[in-house]
This record gives structure tokens, C-alpha cells and sequence, in this order.
């Protein structure tokens, strides 16, 4: 396992100083190094490392969320106001309206299985926004206006509702009911991770738990009690290491400074592993038998979620590039879809290898696009803050 550790760690070394040069992202060869890597490429790991591909994925997008923690002030949000709400679950719900309404026609499927289809395909990533978002923060690019903290906080909830919506969906393609009372454990979700982040802010500062140790650990558990509190309430880690990371922020800045400085230490490290080993989960087999049907309905959805960022960010004060600019960063796909592209099929649903092929290519398509458009035009389209 260490052997293809090493091999892992070396392929995206070098594949990210190729990106370097020819300045497109890293993520985009750690992509491909995984895809050449993995089970569906070359297969040079060993299958006891691809087993742990989700742990692996899961631990370093948790660096990310400690990063936007320790940089996202709750009070900026507070400002924006209702954009802030709206761009929570508005984007999702109009890209899952699209994909919804034009993929049975193009790609013969029921409705049923078209909604699930969108709900995979409707969420944001993570991965990709909250360490663009983070970087923006830090160098005060549209910070005055707040753009980059509504961004990476409306991508964040936005994931939340799309796995709820996934779950009722599921259940519908499988002949089931969809539950309609399955939407009220989106606010317990927010209300159970923000309570166990205070929770584990208040035993963080009581028994002094400061430091890179100290915030890790408590993340760590935070992210995997996921798996026992979900047995009886609504939760969310990822949500809970937010909410721990922004109260560190609020009330100890120099703690959150020294933080967020050995973080970005370690986020070289976690970047190469979380889209190595996503790439390792992409069949790009499966991706290159997509026809334009596929392709059409992803470009559908994407316009739909542009058009619900718009119907968000109407009248709150944000010029036409900056409309554009939160309007693209919404683009980019990856983890998400990494995550439920392949239950549908794994469940036996008929149109499972469609939606497993269509999140492939959603992965593909849309997160070094995504990436490129944040990090092109960031420093064209929004204004530094001159007071930062």
C-alpha cells in the first residue's frame, strides 16, 4: 500500500508541474493521473488502497472545510441578506427542474428516473469551490461585496439539499413514495451539524484543544460520527467542522491565523489525494461511450443553475461581472458525483449505467472548466479590497 502511495503522490507531482506549465489546474492532472492509475485505467494500485478511495476523498475534503472555516466571517453573509439564503438551495432546484423536464425526451428515461438523474448531477463541488473561495478571501478579491464567502457557504447548503433530494428520488425509482416530510430533515440537518460544531467548539476551548492536533482530532470525529448520528437524527459532518472552524475564527483570530497557516501546508497534500482518488473512481471507458444526448443534458442543467444563481443575486447590489462571475463558479461537479454516481446502478435501477456514465462525464466536463473560469477571471471580474 505504501509502494502505491508513493506511486500516487509521484504521477500528481509530476503531472501538477505539467499543469503548471501549460497553466491549467492541478486538479485536472490528478484527475487524470487517477483515471490512468486506477482499476479502470492501468490498475497499478494495489486494491486495498482503491477500497479506501471514499475514506481517503472524505479526510481531505475535510482539510478544505477547516481552511473555509478558519477564512468565512458568518457576519458578511449576514450582510448579503437574502442572496445568501436563496442561493442555498434556489440553483439546485432549478438545475434539477431543467434536467429533469429535457432528459427523458433526449435520452429515453422516465421522469422517475430522470429526477434522479438530476439530483445527481445538481450539485456543486465542494472540492473545487472552498479552496478557490478560501485563496479569493485571502488575497480580498470581492471581499467588500462578500461574493467568494456566499459562494462557498450557497455551495456547501446546496449539497445538503441535494442529498436529501437523492434519498427520496431513490426511493420513487425503486417503487416507492416520495416523502414529502423527507424535506423537513434538510433545517434538522443544519440545525444538528451547527449544534454539535458549537458543541465541539465549547470542548475545543474548555480543555484547551488549540493547535493543528487539537483541530484535526475533533474534525475527525465530527466528520465520522456522521455514520452513528444519522441512525436516529438528520446530520451533517461536514457542516459540524464548519461551524467548529468558524467559531474558532469569530473568537480567537490569532488561533485561527496560526491554523489556517499550517493548513495551507497541508493542502498540497490533500488537493493531490482528493482528485487522484477521485479520478480513480471515474471510468473514463464509461465516459467515452457518451453521445451528445448526455452532453446536451448536462450544458441544459448547467444553464438552468445559472439562471436560478441570477433569480438569486437579482437586486443585491453586484455589477454585471460579478453577476458573471458567481454565475460561472457555480459550474464545477466532481466530488458529489463521485459519491452517488454508482448507487443507481448498484441498486439494479434500469437507467443506473446511464446516470453512473452521465456523472462521469459531468466530473470531466465541468470540473477543470469550473476551475479554469475561477481562476481566469477572479482577478478581472472582482474588485480587491482595498481595506484588507
Amino acid at each position: 500500500m505504501l509502494l502505491s502511495l508513493g506511486i500516487v503522490f509521484l504521477v500528481g507531482f509530476l503531472g501538477g508541474k505539467v499543469a503548471d506549465a501549460l497553466k491549467m489546474p492541478r486538479l485536472l492532472a490528478y484527475l487524470l493521473a487517477g483515471m490512468a492509475l486506477g482499476p479502470f485505467g492501468f490498475d497499478l494500485l494495489e486494491s486495498a488502497l482503491v477500497d479506501q478511495a471514499a475514506v481517503i476523498r472524505q479526510a481531505a475534503l475535510m482539510i478544505i472545510l477547516i481552511k473555509a472555516g478558519l477564512t468565512l466571517n458568518f457576519k458578511d453573509l449576514v450582510k448579503v441578506g437574502r442572496p445568501a439564503v436563496m442561493m442555498c438551495f434556489v440553483p439546485a432546484l432549478c438545475e434539477i427542474l431543467g434536467i429533469s423536464l429535457f432528459a427523458p425526451a433526449l435520452l429515453d428515461i422516465s421522469y422517475v428516473d430522470g429526477l434522479l438523474l438530476a439530483s445527481v448531477l445538481a450539485a456543486v463541488s465542494p472540492a473545487v469551490l472552498v479552496p478557490r473561495m478560501s485563496n479569493l478571501m485571502d488575497r480580498g478579491l470581492g471581499t467588500q461585496k462578500a461574493i467568494p464567502q456566499l459562494i462557498l457557504a450557497g455551495g456547501t447548503m446546496d449539497d445538503i439539499l441535494i442529498f436529501v433530494l437523492f434519498a427520496g428520488f431513490m426511493q420513487l425509482s425503486q417503487g416507492g413514495t416520495f416523502s414529502w416530510g423527507a424535506l423537513v430533515n434538510v433545517p434538522l440537518t443544519l440545525l444538528s451539524g451547527g449544534l454539535v460544531g458549537l458543541g465541539a467548539y465549547l470542548v475545543y476551548r474548555s480543555i484547551k484543544m488549540e493547535g493543528l492536533l487539537g483541530s484535526l482530532t475533533l474534525s475527525l470525529l465530527l466528520m465520522g460520527m456522521e455514520a452513528i448520528i444519522t441512525h436516529w437524527i438528520p446530520y451533517s459532518g461536514v457542516l459540524a467542522v464548519l461551524t467548529l472552524h468558524i467559531m474558532i475564527h469569530k473568537n480567537d483570530p490569532q488561533a485561527a491565523s496560526y491554523l489556517a497557516r499550517s493548513f495551507n501546508q497541508i493542502w498540497p497534500i490533500a488537493e493531490v489525494l482528493l482528485f487522484t482518488f477521485l479520478g480513480v473512481q471515474v471510468n473514463g471507458q464509461l465516459a467515452l461511450q457518451a453521445g451528445w444526448p448526455i452532453v446536451c443534458v448536462i450544458v441544459v442543467g448547467l444553464i438552468f443553475r445559472m439562471i436560478g444563481v441570477f433569480l438569486s443575486i437579482i437586486h443585491a447590489g453586484f455589477n454585471g461581472k460579478e453577476k458573471a462571475f458567481i454565475m460561472g463558479a457555480y459550474l464545477p461537479k466532481a466530488t458529489v458525483q463521485a459519491s452517488l454516481g454508482g448507487i443507481p446502478l448498484m441498486a439494479g435501477i434500469q437507467s443506473g449505467q446511464l446516470i453512473l456514465i452521465a456523472a462521469s462525464v459531468a466530473i470531466l466536463l465541468t470540473a477543470p472548466l469550473g476551475a479554469v473560469f475561477i481562476d481566469y477571471f477572479a482577478p478581472r471580474f472582482l474588485e480587491p479590497n482595498k481595506a484588507q
